[in-house]
């Protein structure tokens, strides 16, 4: 008999996983057989729904990200402007004067946090050009970490930003893309049905050898993805005793 696993303790994208390893069993064992031919080719829809739900998934994810990239290099900004702002509150400060020439170049440059994102990266890039030539008087102050962290911060939304519009380009979405939980709901009752079926036919003694090595396979993947669930849940233990 094919052992059952907790599915709904998986993650999305081992969900999903397993699903398409539980397809390929059935396609490499040829059980598109009449026996439960509708069952099989309703797993082969719903995986291509899953697909597009885990794509709508990785896209909804890396906008999350590139959201936080672009916070957290507004907050360097601020973090720069307010640090430099401190120095010039106190004229005695023996790091007013390169404070003052730095904070000039940053005031010239503009708030880019106030432009939308590309026009934002452009004006970041062009804002770390125009401070190369006072990075004597950055160090002098202490705020040269502050800008190679803010700098580096531009980068990586750049980069972030490249990676979601070739994600976009790569993806064929439209509005009847279900979310990666809906897609799940469907998927559920059909895979049980398919395991049920093939128990049932296992558990007839003229068809115990047809079916033998598939229910076989089934167990090892099954076993795969129970260790995996066994695993986290230990991890979990673990991490509530810390």
């Amino acid at each position: 008999m094919i052992q059952k696993i907790q599915i709904q303790n998986l993650r999305n994208a081992e969900y999903f996983q397993f699903i398409s390893s539980v397809h390929d069993i059935l396609v490499k064992m040829g059980a598109g057989s009449e026996s439960f031919a509708c069952l099989y080719e309703a797993l082969g829809q719903l995986l291509k729904t899953a697909e597009k739900a885990m794509s709508l998934e990785k896209k909804n994810e890396k906008v999350r990200e590139k959201n936080e990239a672009d916070r957290y290099r507004d907050r360097l900004h601020s973090k720069l402007f307010n640090y430099l702002k401190t120095i010039l509150y106190d004229e005695k400060d023996p790091r007013f004067d390169d404070a003052q020439t730095v904070m000039r170049v940053v005031k010239e440059a503009g708030n880019p946090t106030q432009l939308a994102e590309n026009a934002q990266s452009a004006m970041m890039t062009a804002l770390g050009n125009k401070l190369e030539p006072v990075r004597k008087q950055l160090e002098a102050t202490g705020a040269q970490s502050i800008v190679d962290d803010m700098m580096e911060a531009n980068r990586q939304f750049i980069a972030i930003e490249i990676e979601y519009r070739q994600m976009l380009a790569a993806q064929k979405l439209d509005d009847t893309t279900v979310s990666m939980s809906a897609a799940r709901k469907q998927t559920d009752p059909v895979y049980r049905a398919i395991i049920n079926a093939i128990n049932g036919l296992y558990g007839i003694p003229s068809q115990k050898e047809a079916y033998r090595e598939m229910v076989t396979e089934m167990n090892v993947l099954a076993a795969r993805y129970d260790a995996l669930l066994a695993a986290r849940k230990r991890e979990k233990k673990v991490e509530e005793k810390n």
